[in-house]
């Protein structure tokens, strides 16, 4: 959004950007890098494309179902991104902000960097495109070029051979109009960088690439594609017979679906659960069930969750007794944390939420703004919403998990029955209080289920 600006060159030696930005060895004349480029559309649907193979999946019909389904191509028209963009422009109405860098590059690059996503959402857009993200021909060391201004995109003219570039070192070429190269970019973490770090002002918003860097991925090499785009277990790249193609060894051909088709499976191989009780007696002699809960983050790449701070994930418990007479009860919790309105219904409960909580430095930036903006700024707090991304704000909090290092919270209960411990790990793309607000079906994803009985 806007005055996002994205660091993660900040972060980086002049030694780490010599080591991971490829020098350019493709010399692109000017006349080859056309501002008036049409992009390929990759759907099967788009007539011309058909008639001038001007697509991706005449040649690619497997990737581009990968990529059809993955969150890349609904960057721009997905109801969430474009709820949140309006609410950007009640704010900013004079103003496009920076958000198509990412959510639109395409879109982006036409227009010199600056478009209402309003006037585009209703055109055919393809948000992170095929053909966009091949072609990146290196990374602007500029730390304050962002999204795809930070990127040099090679768009030829009329006349002039359609380049694209990719982690083949030896690619078959397939027609006189196009010509495809070797790029040892994307084989690297730096090929995302520009779109998943991103700050407002001093203020690391997103960092999913700053976390990569300082985790013990990045110290033994493992890039993002190791998990992101995993090989297909296929020796072929193209899918189309009447095409020319080579056939390749397994670890070249590589997934374009980045959360692997089932981000429920994706998410849930790389976060456990573990849960210790023992009996105790407190200060006043009362019988006390002790509960330590232990949240792994696996993966050992980036913290849990990641990417946008609306992202968020809730541990909670649900502690049920029976009386000697067999009825429920519901002991009382006398240790241990309770979730906060942030966590909308579970608000109350025992457990622990792992987010980036966002605040507002003070209300003089709303007080330059539109009423809406205003007034939603009232509602948010009463409904557990933190500050927006684009907002003048600090990080109040980040309890969010790191890579490869683990949460431990205990909870004390007062009771002498016997009791049913669960514990639940729970996924949310948004705030329940968002959510609720603008009409969202929040996504809500039970990752880990643990029950204990204690008699």
């Amino acid at each position: 959004m806007l005055k996002i600006k994205r660091i993660f060159a900040l972060l980086l030696t002049t030694s780490f950007l010599t080591l991971f930005i490829p020098v350019s060895s493709f010399a692109l004349q000017s006349s080859e890098n056309c501002t008036f480029y049409k992009w390929f559309n990759p759907n099967t649907s788009d007539k011309e494309g058909k008639l001038l193979l001007k697509n991706c999946s005449s040649c690619h019909m497997s990737y581009y179902k990968e990529w059809k389904d993955d969150k890349h191509s609904m960057s721009q028209n997905n109801p969430f991104f474009l709820e949140t963009y309006k609410q950007f422009r009640q704010d900013h109405p004079n103003e496009n902000g920076n958000c198509a860098l990412c959510h639109n590059p395409e879109a982006a690059l036409d227009h010199e960097l600056s478009v209402d996503l309003r006037e585009t959402k209703n055109k055919k857009t393809n948000g992170v495109s095929c053909d966009f993200c091949h072609k990146i021909e290196s990374i602007d060391q500029n730390p304050l070029k962002q999204g795809v201004s930070g990127l040099n995109i090679v768009r030829p003219c009329k006349g002039f051979k359609d380049i694209r570039f990719g982690q083949i070192k030896d690619p078959i070429q397939p027609s006189d109009k196009e010509e495809l190269k070797y790029n040892s970019l994307y084989k690297t973490s730096l090929v995302c960088a520009k779109c998943h770090d991103g700050s407002n002002g001093n203020v690391q918003v997103y960092s999913t690439f700053t976390e990569w860097l300082n985790s013990p991925a990045a110290k033994r090499g493992v890039q993002c594609q190791s998990c992101h785009m995993q090989p297909r277990n296929e020796n072929k790249i193209v899918d189309n017979t009447n095409i020319k193609y080579k056939t390749r060894p397994y670890y070249e051909v590589h997934s374009h679906s980045f959360l692997t088709g089932n981000p429920h499976e994706f998410r849930k191989k790389y976060v456990n659960l573990k849960i210790e009780t023992q009996r105790n007696k407190n200060t006043d002699k009362k019988n006390v069930i002790l509960v330590k809960v232990k949240v792994e983050n696996n993966n050992f790449g980036h913290s849990f969750p990641t990417g946008s701070p609306m992202r968020n994930a809730v541990l909670v418990l649900d502690v049920k007794c029976k009386n000697k007479t067999g009825k429920t009860t519901l002991p009382l919790q006398i240790k241990g944390p309770r979730l906060s309105s942030y966590a909308g219904n579970l608000s109350g409960k025992p457990g622990k939420l792992f987010a980036k909580i966002l605040a507002e430095t003070s209300s003089e930036y709303a007080s330059q703004h539109s009423q809406a903006g205003i007034l939603f700024r009232k509602i948010a707090g009463k409904l557990g919403i933190p500050a927006q991304d684009w907002w003048n704000v600090f990080i109040a909090s980040d309890t969010r998990i790191k890579a490869n290092e683990e949460d431990i919270s205990t909870y004390g209960f007062e009771t002498d029955n016997n009791c049913r411990i669960t514990a639940k790990l729970i996924w949310r793309n948004t705030w329940p209080g968002l959510a609720k607000l603008k009409g969202f079906m929040i996504q809500e994803d039970l990752l880990v289920k643990k029950i204990i009985e204690l008699k």
